[in-house]
């Protein structure tokens, strides 16, 4: 409990410092709300459930996010987020080429590798499944094969993918139209990119900080929703919503907010 407090406490001293009074507060007020969370999850009954570990609670728990706090976001078991418990359900219901084709071997390219949803991609025995990122440390969770690469120059030849999982990486790259390009390339004629980022819904246009940005996950920019469709024009797309996939209930029960919207991309054919 000592430690938990320093650890705290130096957390809030070290927002002030870099990032004000504000991004202190909003510090102060997730671990105060989180508190309130772990009670309410022990002596209330269960309203949400986590689709990724089968969790089920009052609710989940709140998240930082610098200078704005988010609820119903963290599972307490499993630590999922809204995009896992998502991209799980999407993955279980909806019939993607790549799982159904009766090819062995077909690659998948996963990358910055997260253990949510895994297990479902990992089911299906026709599929050859890498992992990819550019620090060493977040692979040590999968096993092989792996390898660590640059997103924007990627050791890969033309094609060579026949499914690509890209979630929430996009923020994190400095130039993320070169990325893009990148998994573009690599992808196969047939193949699908599954692509993800976080949006900031307030927001009229993307804002670029120029630097990561250690009091939100280390992200170098806040994309918007209405502009950054711009971005994927090397592709022909679908934008997957919510609402697609599920029903008014399970959104509520699986608290999934209108910000979750993956992308489904294959290549035009116009490139083919």
């Amino acid at each position: 409990m000592v430690s938990r407090i320093k650890n705290i406490l130096h957390t809030l001293k070290w927002r002030y410092t870099h990032y004000g009074f504000q991004s202190m507060w909003t510090a102060l007020k997730t671990y105060f709300l989180n508190g309130i969370r772990k009670l309410q999850n022990y002596l209330l009954p269960p309203f949400v459930e986590c689709p990724c570990c089968g969790w089920k609670g009052y609710g989940f728990r709140y998240l930082d996010c610098g200078w704005f706090i988010v609820p119903q976001v963290e599972c307490p078991a499993c630590r999922g987020h809204e995009r896992h418990r998502f991209f799980t359900l999407f993955l279980k219901r909806t019939p993607l080429s790549f799982l159904q084709n009766n090819r062995q071997n077909t690659k998948i390219l996963h990358f910055a590798p997260e253990h949510h949803f895994r297990k479902i991609l990992e089911s299906h025995e026709n599929l050859f499944l890498f992992s990819t990122d550019y620090a060493p440390s977040a692979l040590q969770q999968v096993g092989p094969p792996r390898f660590v690469a640059d997103i924007h120059h990627l050791p890969i030849k033309e094609g060579s993918f026949d499914g690509i999982v890209c979630l929430h990486v996009l923020e994190h790259v400095f130039d993320d139209r070169k990325a893009l390009h990148e998994l573009e390339r690599i992808l196969s004629e047939a193949g699908e990119l599954l692509l993800m980022v976080p949006f900031m819904m307030d927001q009229k246009e993307t804002i670029e900080y120029g630097a990561p940005r250690p009091d939100i996950f280390d992200h170098v920019r806040g994309y918007s929703p209405l502009d950054f469709k711009e971005r994927l024009d090397m592709f022909e797309y679908e934008e997957i919503k919510p609402e697609t996939v599920l029903s008014a209930d399970e959104i509520i029960k699986y608290k999934i907010p209108n910000s979750q919207i993956l992308y489904l991309c294959r290549k035009k054919k116009c490139n083919k």
